[in-house]
């Protein structure tokens, strides 16, 4: 049986972290917005463990205009091809800066040349 992306790159992370036991299946549940699927978004226990195993990433600002946020996170999990993070920075007062942290340096560089992750998005041709 071939093993999906996500099954790959959890195996590869799980590798990092000898001290983790539990059963794949278990892990990519809890690692993962879903478990079946293209779509390579982590929740904040999977990026915890990404940064635990010392998993390269990139954090750039998030600023979503013109876009509704499920279609923001569907194109997000359809044109990304590396886990990524999204979360928030709270800043002083109230204010709140969104982020997105990838896993994954050519699309960080790619998405700093477009100037933004909108821009990058768009950029991509949706898969068929």
């Amino acid at each position: 049986m071939s093993r999906s992306l996500k099954q790959k790159i959890t195996l590869a992370v799980l590798k990092q972290l000898p001290y983790e036991n539990t059963p794949l299946e278990k892990v990519i549940r809890s690692w993962w917005f879903t478990m079946h699927g293209d779509g390579l978004r982590l929740t904040t226990l999977g990026d915890i463990k990404f940064r635990e195993a010392e998993i390269e990433y990139y954090v750039c600002p998030m600023n979503v205009k013109h876009y509704t946020w499920y279609q923001f996170i569907t194109d997000c999990n359809n044109k990304l091809k590396c886990p990524y993070f999204l979360g928030v920075n709270k800043k002083e007062g109230d204010k709140v800066e969104p982020y997105i942290r990838l896993y994954d340096s050519k699309i960080a560089m790619m998405m700093t040349l477009y100037g933004d992750i909108q821009s990058y998005l768009e950029s991509i041709k949706g898969r068929k």
